[in-house]
């Protein structure tokens, strides 16, 4: 993985007395054997269906997308309670072909559980915390339960919480969570993301206060949740931090290039793509077309040229055309979507969001803003009820 930045300003050192020591995420070790035993389990089920919301399924669903055409099962993420898509995945999911994983660190979020009740008939495997009502239900239920660290959702990416589901997928999990361990070895000394960290808060200073991420690799698109989920929840508090959208790849040139290049001068660019896919296509032109006209040129033009060619060529104009702009650009690139990649990329942007935290003055473990909402819509449950 590499990164590049233009028209930015120089990284600054973070002062490493300021850094949180030894977050738990750093030191969460795998229990290889007990995931190993699950994944053999349970392998007889062709499809999974992962019950949470953020970090419970956050990094999973990135992990998963990225590494699709590698995958044993086909796997489902829900992440709601919209009964037309559960009933959706109820016309091809049953308790014969799908294990239901549920998972939580506090078991107390209402919209999972109604999400997991709609599926207690199927064999179900919890990820949650020794105590809480989660952890009771699965008593009640028979579900077998695997433990979830004390660790905020957003930062277990490489822990039993997508670990398991990433393993019963039939992923390199030992190769994802080594490559995490490398990036993590890095966290008290200058690397790529306190680089990044640096240049983005002064850039924030400077009143950059939207980063456009335009995704150019299909797959890596399921990382965007993760990597919003990281920066908003960890930095985006007292009245800080910068808002980041992400869109597919190079359809996003259609319409918000427009906002990117012509709208107000607030934003930064943040590319991401993979070098090389893991197959690839070419471009033919019947003979019959080649003189039809195409901009200065013919159809003749594109024969031949593979198509991992022609989408980095979207990338580089667009990246180009905000250099010659002097619009502040971010260039991420994967060598190739393997496991080894994706534990890094992980681990890049858990190492980012904290760095971004310390930069800020706040504490990136914390979520003090999302629990208002949260009561006013149980409380509207309790008056349905009658009971408000």
């Amino acid at each position: 993985m590499k990164i590049e930045f233009y028209n930015c300003p120089e990284p600054e050192a973070i002062n490493q007395h300021t850094l949180p020591e030894s977050p738990a995420f750093l030191s969460a070790e795998l229990n290889y054997g007990v995931i190993e035993k699950i994944a053999s389990q349970y392998e007889q089920y062709e499809n999974l269906l992962v019950i949470g919301h953020g970090g419970s399924v956050s990094s999973f669903y990135g992990i998963y997308h990225a590494l699709k055409e590698q995958s044993k099962k086909q796997a489902y993420v829900l992440s709601t309670i919209d009964p037309d898509y559960i009933l959706e995945l109820k016309k091809f999911l049953n308790p014969e072909n799908t294990l239901v994983i549920a998972v939580s660190k506090s078991g107390e979020t209402v919209t999972q559980i109604e999400a997991l009740l709609q599926f207690q008939d199927f064999p179900l495997l919890f990820i949650t915390g020794v105590v809480g009502p989660l952890a009771e239900l699965g008593t009640k239920l028979n579900a077998q339960a695997v433990l979830h660290l004390p660790i905020s959702g957003r930062f277990t990416g490489l822990t039993e919480v997508a670990m398991v589901p990433a393993a019963l997928c039939g992923f390199d999990i030992r190769a994802m969570h080594e490559a995490a361990q490398k990036m993590y070895a890095q966290y008290n000394s200058e690397n790529d993301a306190t680089r990044a960290a640096s240049i983005m808060h002064q850039l924030e200073l400077q009143g950059i206060v939207d980063v456009f991420m335009p995704i150019y690799d299909s797959h890596l698109y399921g990382m965007s949740n993760l990597i919003i989920q990281l920066c908003h929840e960890s930095f985006g508090k007292d009245g800080k931090g910068q808002t980041y959208f992400a869109h597919h790849a190079p359809e996003s040139q259609h319409h918000t290039n427009q906002r990117f290049f012509g709208g107000r001068k607030n934003i930064a660019g943040w590319f991401m793509s993979s070098d090389k896919p893991l197959q690839d296509l070419t471009t033919k032109v019947p003979e019959a077309a080649e003189d039809i006209t195409l901009k200065d040129d013919t159809l003749a033009v594109l024969d031949n040229i593979p198509l991992s060619v022609a989408l980095q060529a979207e990338l580089h104009g667009t990246v180009e055309a905000a250099k010659l702009k002097n619009i502040p650009v971010f260039n991420q690139c994967l060598t190739q979507r393997t496991a080894s990649e994706v534990g890094a990329l992980i681990a890049f942007w858990q190492l980012y969001a904290v760095y971004s935290s310390v930069l800020r003055g706040v504490n990136p473990f914390d979520q003090p803003e999302v629990e208002t909402s949260k009561k006013i819509s149980f409380d509207k449950r309790l008056q349905e009820k009658g009971l408000l």
